[in-house]
């Protein structure tokens, strides 16, 4: 039976800096051979054009694989079964010639219900999850907004016609620490070393895995 393929769910708010991450390890990628699954809208698809520029050609090959998947029909972790599922399985067709997956959730998904898909049936003997990442807006936190831009998110609700829970930020914030196994603070630069110390010990407060 060939090895499961790792999967890293990628979380945090609206321009917390889960794309700017992704591409890194896109561009950084070591010769491993990533598949991404964007969960994309709201920004136009702006991150998946941004992330297909930094696709690899294979040796021997002038175009690049086809690795990025955009997820464009609302909040994942509502759209489980009727997109993820099917997207999933057909990335896994492609198994033996990827080394790992990444997904990047939208910033309204709660993590939950897609870490626990990865136990159906269909998919919980060909992937599984290694890790969840939540990156944290140190700056947003540090001002109690959690979120850079608080108009974006609530057009990001207003443009999603799947989504169906109505989670505050401070819960989805709370439910995408619990569920972390590595937090990133990002944007460090624009708050001083107090105040990161004080977003650092209230995401510790929050993270059970830390």
């Amino acid at each position: 039976m060939a090895a499961k393929i790792p999967v890293t769910v990628i979380t945090g708010f609206l321009g917390s800096g889960k794309t700017t991450l992704i591409r890194n390890l896109l561009q950084n990628n070591q010769g491993r051979r990533i598949a991404v699954l964007v969960n994309e809208f709201g920004e136009l698809g702006i991150d998946g054009d941004l992330l297909r520029s930094c696709e690899v050609c294979p040796d021997g090959e002038v175009e690049p694989q086809s690795n990025i998947v955009e997820l464009t029909n609302g909040c994942l972790c509502c759209t489980v079964q009727e997109e993820f599922l099917p997207t999933m399985l057909e990335l896994l067709k492609r198994r033996d010639s990827l080394d790992c997956i990444l997904i990047e959730t939208s910033g309204l998904a709660l993590p939950k219900p897609l870490i626990k898909a990865f136990r159906w049936h269909e998919i919980r003997n060909a992937a599984t999850v290694d890790g969840v990442i939540t990156i944290v807006d140190c700056e947003a936190v540090s001002s109690g907004t959690l979120a850079a831009d608080l108009q974006a998110i609530a057009a990001q609700r207003q443009a999603d016609p799947n989504l169906d829970h109505e989670t505050p930020l401070q819960e989805l914030f709370e439910d995408q620490l619990a569920c972390a196994d590595l937090v990133i603070l990002n944007k460090t630069d624009l708050v001083d070393a107090e105040t990161q110390a004080q977003v650092k010990a209230l995401v510790q407060k929050n993270c059970p895995m830390l």
